[in-house]
């Protein structure tokens, strides 16, 4: 009976010191307030939840002198349920849009007030067992709302993933029709060539031979050397729209006079992750990479992918011809080295992989050349 007449003294409304301190915790770990106003709310009504069911146990129990134990039991039972809830699933205490977690915060705030109020007049039995419920019902229409919104964003999720799958497969199928009419055309000019050495050689005309193979042939020769295709490992990549994305930008690259290197020893079957993320992630640092060294003479692109027994490994590397700010600075909403409203890049890709568990983006400058690197880990079998 003590430490109930102890809890009754102080009154509910003692939780709201270690309410404000629950919502400076959340902000130092979030730097958002509707998240922490949010997170702080939802402590503070599970803390009221367990109070009630403290109560009716040591009211059903006879346990007199047992509440503080109680509460404190069920409070340290609860928090360790719930974080290895959200260890281990996708499920958050926050949405992703600020509005949401404000509306949300608002209607946990007036359930928060009017149990405060409500318990403040009266204390019965009853009273707490019809919070308890109004608190219950509450706690199952927000988990079937947010599940609600969980499968619709998924929905939404899975039908830009398919539409981007068919733009890139466009795409590819474009580029690989191109490339077939180049092959056309390569082949008619070389049967050109070969009648026209025909007859040279017919004639025994030495000397016009070989003034037509250095009019003719050696700068033919010289521009398939330069702009030959160090693609051919792209297919050993059987992730369709990784293949599209890699091929795209770096053919694109090619066109642009810039030297292309990509590498793969092993057949890359599938990604332990979503395709639709990797694909942006990538295609925001090939743009970045093509963006850089676009122009220059010496411009240089070298990719490659590793695949180890735990993860698979992105390495895409460009040489640099300016002196480039802090890596901290790149990544800031709206700063780019090429001029205004140009610098999404970097900070949507941190967006892209922070989203994404498995992902983890280095990034580094060595010497002359900007490295990153995107590691996806494996699923564990």
């Amino acid at each position: 009976m003590i430490s109930r007449w102890i809890f009754d003294s102080i009154g509910t409304y003692a939780s709201m010191p270690i309410l404000l301190m629950v919502m400076l915790y959340a902000w130092r770990r979030t730097r958002s307030l509707s998240e922490s106003f949010l997170i702080g709310l939802q402590v503070g009504i599970w803390s009221i939840v367990i109070d009630h069911v403290s109560d009716l146990i040591v009211y059903a129990l006879k346990f007199d002198g047992g509440y503080l134990l109680t509460f404190a039991s069920l409070q340290l039972l609860s928090l360790v349920i719930l974080n290895v809830i959200l260890m281990n699933t996708h499920v958050k205490s926050t949405f992703n849009r600020p509005s949401l977690n404000r509306v949300t915060g608002v209607l946990l705030l007036v359930i928060y007030l009017y149990i405060i109020v409500s318990e403040g007049l009266n204390d019965e039995l009853r009273l707490v067992v019809s919070n308890l419920v109004v608190l219950l019902v509450v706690i199952g229409l927000a988990v079937a709302l947010y599940d609600e919104y969980r499968i619709t964003i998924r929905a939404k999720y899975q039908v830009q993933q398919q539409q981007a799958q068919i733009k890139n497969d466009t795409r590819y199928m474009n580029e690989i029709e191109v490339h077939y009419n180049e092959l056309r055309n390569f082949r008619h000019d070389y049967q050109n060539m070969m009648l026209s050495i025909s007859e040279y050689l017919k004639t025994d005309d030495l000397t016009g031979l070989q003034e037509y193979y250095q009019k003719n042939i050696a700068p033919v020769t010289k521009r398939v050397a330069d702009e030959q295709y160090n693609l051919e490992d792209l297919s050993r990549v059987k992730v369709k729209s990784v293949k599209s994305i890699l091929f795209n930008k770096l053919n694109y690259a090619q066109s642009q006079g810039i030297k292309v290197h990509f590498e793969l020893r092993q057949v890359l079957e599938r990604v332990a992750t979503n395709e639709l993320d990797l694909d942006i992630a990538l295609g925001i640092i090939l743009d970045n990479a093509v963006e850089a060294v676009v122009g220059n003479y010496h411009g240089e692109i070298t990719s490659a992918i590793f695949q180890t027994a735990h993860s698979t490994v992105f390495l895409i590397q460009n040489n640099l011809f300016e002196q480039l700010p802090p890596l901290w600075q790149l990544k800031e909403v709206g700063y780019s080295t090429k001029g205004t409203n140009r610098g999404l890049g970097l900070n949507r890709l941190g967006t892209i992989v922070n989203r994404n568990e498995n992902m983890i983006l280095e990034t580094r400058v060595l010497e002359n050349r900007f490295v990153q690197r995107l590691t996806v880990a494996r699923e564990e079998v």
